[in-house]
């Protein structure tokens, strides 16, 4: 099993998460299992010698990787093409799991009739803050087996979650746009997946997260304009997702569609080749455009 985390300068932070690997346990036993794939992307802190004293120590196999800076997206993706074990989870660097939450997403895993179990990419759980308040909503049943999609659009549940995933499916769909800067939308890649996969979905604690300033949560969107690019590509995907939507949600995607296509310097023309005349997505290139100016006055030319 494959833990994956993409790091940059959060050295002691990272320490935690190395502490709630070591002290996973399965069957009241140390979980002899786990490999933790650290993708370092172009620390200048003291990142490398804590890392290497971890694998000097030897109590967790621990494939370390550094790369230049060049993104949380790019480093993810190296990370999970050397993953090895047969399940992973993508964890943040400043993030830890919950005690026994292997043994708990294993156990959730297998409660899946093996017949079934080509049709799932994995299982989903809880997160929870330092004061162990869940984060974002509680699933409507337990468990609830649906794709990331239908969860999101359909149920209508926010907040970050954690996963246990199949490594073949994680490999079949890589964050796109590995060359550009910026933060690509998470969610491209797991609606993606919801074409094929649906997920079982368990309201348990997995992992205990914080959010800090100057985080990637916390500068999203200035985030999302420098890949302009890719954010355009995820609205459009997902104002074609074949799942039951709310209206005002599906013409989000159009206003955003618009707005992103303008910081990515793709042309009205361009837009409506890609919309194919959609006539909801036309009515809302006005509020696009006004977004994009508001973001031009707040950030300047983030998009070149």
């Amino acid at each position: 099993m494959s833990v994956i985390t993409a790091t940059f300068n959060r050295a002691p932070l990272l320490e935690r998460l190395h502490d709630s690997l070591v002290g996973q346990v399965r069957h009241g036993e140390p979980f002899r299992d786990l490999e933790w794939v650290i993708v370092d992307d172009g620390s200048s802190d003291d990142t490398p010698v804590r890392i290497e004293s971890w694998i000097a120590a030897a109590e967790l196999p621990i494939t370390y990787i550094r790369q230049e800076n060049a993104g949380k997206h790019v480093a993810v993706n190296r990370a999970v093409e050397v993953a090895t074990g047969g399940y992973a989870s993508i964890i943040d660097d400043d993030d830890v799991f919950a005690p026994n939450a292997f043994e708990r997403m294993l156990y959730h895993w297998e409660t899946i009739p093996v017949a079934e179990r080509h049709g799932f990419s994995g299982v989903v759980g809880l997160c929870a803050d330092t004061n162990g308040i869940v984060i974002g909503d509680r699933f409507p049943s337990d468990p609830l087996d649906c794709s990331p999609a239908e969860l999101t659009y359909e149920h209508g549940i926010t907040g970050d979650k954690q996963s246990l995933l199949r490594t073949d499916v994680l490999k079949r769909y890589p964050w796109p746009f590995s060359d550009l800067p910026g933060e690509v939308v998470v969610a491209i890649v797991w609606n993606r997946m919801s074409l094929e996969y649906r997920e079982r979905h368990v309201n348990e604690i997995f992992a205990v997260k914080q959010y800090l300033p100057g985080g990637i949560s916390d500068r999203a969107l200035e985030l999302q304009i420098r890949a302009s690019v890719a954010t355009r590509q995820f609205y459009l995907e997902e104002s074609r997702l074949p799942v039951r939507m709310p209206v005002t949600r599906r013409m989000r995607s159009y206003v955003n569609y618009a707005r992103f296509s303008f910081h990515a310097r793709a042309r009205v023309a361009a837009q409506g080749r890609e919309m194919r005349g959609n006539v909801r997505w036309l009515a809302m290139l006005p509020v696009g455009y006004a977004l994009y100016l508001r973001d031009r006055r707040r950030f300047g030319d983030l998009d070149g």
